[in-house]
């Protein structure tokens, strides 16, 4: 009996002496716990250490807020300023696209009038015509005069195409260097033996460079009983006409001036007095 139960006491305390395993991971998990609240002591100690230094009160937070709660009310106000004038800027830009187009409108109505007042050098499609005295022998109990031209022939000339359609005229004499162009003051004048256009002196032959359809410009001079006809201008080889796809035709290059014409005020009446 001794025996028997001396052997299970051994054996038990033997079991009993051996420590048990435990898990390590409360260790870590505290551990960490332990870190993280160290780290917001050391942020909260921070926190309160510059305040200090900087002297502000505890109380200051509660201060801050009505100034916050303005400065928001002045940003939202500063926003709805930025929006007007945004839109104000939109309708500047529109009117100022507006008086854009004016300007624009205004721009080729004045170039349409300088065009008009041979103000403005031009080109395009015409009628080259050149005018000199007969090379032939005047018959006998024709006026000597009829073969040559005069001022009235270039006048008259010129007062046809302009009926015709022409849009801009001009005439040179043998120098075709320099034209002249022809404007509601331009008229040819007899000045000894030459004529005068404008301000330059010209001696035959003529040329009149004349800007419009060439077919309706010649069909005009040479219609029965027309111009042509009634100086005899082809009979004694006085005239001849060529078609011309692209004509240049100068501005006019003299001086404007009224002398006794004067613009008439809105207020002042219409008609002779």
């Amino acid at each position: 009996m001794a025996v028997t139960t001396a052997g299970p006491s051994v054996a038990t305390d033997a079991v009993a002496s051996q420590p048990r395993p435990r898990s390590p991971s409360w260790v870590v998990q505290v551990t960490a716990l332990s870190l993280i609240l160290g780290c917001f002591l050391g942020l909260a100690l921070q926190a309160q250490r510059s305040i200090r230094e900087a002297q502000i009160p505890a109380n200051r937070y509660g201060t801050l807020v009505p100034y916050y709660e303005a400065l928001k009310d002045a940003n939202q106000n500063l926003q709805q300023e930025v929006k007007e004038l945004r839109q104000k800027t939109v309708r500047y830009e529109t009117h100022m696209a507006a008086g854009s187009n004016i300007a624009s409108t205004l721009s080729k109505n004045l170039e349409g009038l300088r065009m008009l007042a041979g103000l403005t050098a031009v080109h395009g499609p015409g009628l080259v015509i050149k005018l000199r005295d007969t090379p032939k022998r005047i018959p006998e109990g024709m006026d000597p005069q009829l073969g040559l031209i005069h001022d009235q022939d270039l006048a008259a000339m010129l007062n046809e195409l302009k009926a015709a359609g022409a849009e801009a005229l001009a005439i040179s004499g043998a120098d075709e260097s320099s034209p002249q162009r022809v404007i509601l003051t331009s008229a040819p004048r007899c000045a000894g033996a030459s004529i005068r256009v404008n301000d330059a002196l010209l001696s035959g032959p003529f040329t009149i460079w004349a800007i419009g359809n060439p077919a309706n410009l010649e069909s005009a001079l040479k219609m029965p009983g027309g111009l042509i006809e009634k100086l005899s201008l082809e009979p004694l080889d006085m005239i001849t006409m060529v078609r011309r796809p692209d004509i240049n035709v100068p501005a006019y290059a003299s001086s404007i001036k009224f002398e006794y014409a004067k613009p008439l005020g809105a207020a002042k009446p219409i008609g002779p007095q």
